[in-house]
């Protein structure tokens, strides 16, 4: 006996050729009563019948037993392995060769699951027009989902939202994601450091640890690609979770992390964009710890080895700027917010410059005024917190300076009070 993919293949089958069950049933010779069970899935069909099948539709190439859709799925799942690991160059031999298939075997299921992947494909080459329009038009058959396409459709939703800066859409998807995968069965290390990363970027220091030690434990247990361990998202994993651990004064710990993978990263080949992004990370907790002639230090060695293009170096110009704001060396913060807006469509970068623009010391009115703009839009529309109680620092810390106690006391505690705002929801 020789199964179906699904009990929905043969339905489709008869549709895309425009028969009713009548019609398909004489064309094979055999009785409607039969077409009906197979496609209800109350019967299986048999050797002879599928072979039948495929003769006369001309389905030779298309996966139609069990044992043809174990295959495909298997090679999906493969190919998935490769996009999530970073080796592109893999999936992109296989994709063409995939996408005939799945198309072939007229499994909804199947080329749900391909164009998903496709997706995950486009984002991990930066290809985000065609990452838009494959998610537009998978966003088409949501009504044909089974819970794991959810899962992998709000994943990616998550990383979309995260990347275009509204953090509070983007952890409402991975938490719906979260949601769907009830016992755990889907979840990988990618998953658990992106919802981490979400985290973090927010402010919810503990979740967001919780969610980074997930990661290190899939990443340190888990063989998921050609029987290695997926080390891939390692030195990140490490560097939030350093940040972290420094937001609650567990500095020896992270400074002992960091200094522990950037030993580890440096003894590799070709991991210039880790290195950098470890020193990103040093750069973040000296930062916190207000010793920012260190801070900065390490913002300039990032910059040696980041990619120009990348998110993460848009980042550390972003903190090297604060940096050199918040240490008084305000034109030179200005040189660095000019650079971002040239390379980043992130409106904080431009009421940042704003800002700079209108005082040297940004006590004047208007400059402060966009400060206080770009922190409340950030509060409000985006959710990103941890950048906006940076905002308000640097905003008491100039009232502070200038003798205008009433008005830095009161960004104090508006700072004060997001942060326990934050604490509260862990």
């Amino acid at each position: 006996m020789a199964k179906l993919i699904f009990y929905k293949t043969l339905a489709n089958i008869r549709k895309k050729h425009g028969l009713s069950q009548e019609e398909f049933a004489k064309s094979l010779g055999c009785t409607v009563e039969h077409i009906k069970l197979l496609e209800s899935n109350k019967e299986q069909a048999s050797f002879v019948f599928t072979t039948q099948l495929k003769d006369k539709f001309n389905l030779h190439d298309a996966p139609i037993t069990e044992s043809e859709r174990a295959a495909l799925m298997d090679g999906l799942y493969k190919w998935k392995l490769s996009i999530d690991y970073g080796d592109v160059s893999s999936a992109a031999e296989v994709m063409t060769e995939l996408a005939k298939n799945t198309n072939a075997s007229f499994s909804p299921s199947a080329q749900i699951f391909y164009t998903l992947y496709a997706a995950s494909y486009y984002w991990e080459v930066n290809d985000m027009k065609a990452f838009e329009e494959t998610m537009t038009a998978i966003g088409s058959r949501r009504d044909e989902f089974s819970a794991r396409h959810q899962y992998f459709y709000h994943r990616l939703v998550g990383a979309s939202k995260y990347k275009a800066r509204c953090y509070n859409e983007s952890l409402k998807a991975y938490e719906m994601a979260r949601k769907l995968d009830k016992n755990s069965e889907w979840g990988d290390v990618g998953f658990f450091y992106s919802y981490g990363r979400c985290l973090s970027d927010m402010g919810y220091t503990v979740r967001a640890i919780r969610f980074l030690q997930m990661a290190q434990h899939l990443a340190k247990y888990s063989k998921i690609y050609h029987d290695k361990p997926n080390s891939r998202y390692d030195a990140y994993i490490d560097g939030y979770m350093a940040y972290n651990l420094s937001k609650l004064d567990e500095t020896g710990d992270a400074f002992d992390i960091l200094d522990r993978r950037l030993s580890l990263e440096k003894k590799k080949t070709g991991a210039n964009e880790e290195i950098g992004f470890i020193y990103l990370s040093l750069g973040r907790v000296y930062f916190r710890k207000e010793n920012y002639s260190k801070a900065q230090s390490n913002f300039e060695k990032a910059e040696e080895y980041l990619n120009k293009k990348g998110e993460a170096y848009k980042t550390n110009l972003y903190y090297k700027a604060f940096t050199l704001i918040a240490s008084g060396k305000v034109p030179e913060g200005l040189d660095c917010v000019k650079i971002g807006v040239k390379i980043s469509t992130c409106e904080q970068w431009k009421n940042l410059f704003n800002a700079l623009k209108h005082s040297a010391s940004l006590s004047a009115p208007k400059s402060l005024s966009y400060m206080k703009k770009t922190a409340i839009s950030m509060l409000q529309e985006s959710g990103q917190y941890e950048d906006a109680m940076d905002y308000y620092k640097v905003i008491g810390e100039f009232y502070d300076k200038g003798t205008d106690c009433a008005m830095a006391v009161f960004y104090y505690k508006l700072l004060q009070f997001y942060k326990e705002i934050i604490e509260k929801e862990i």
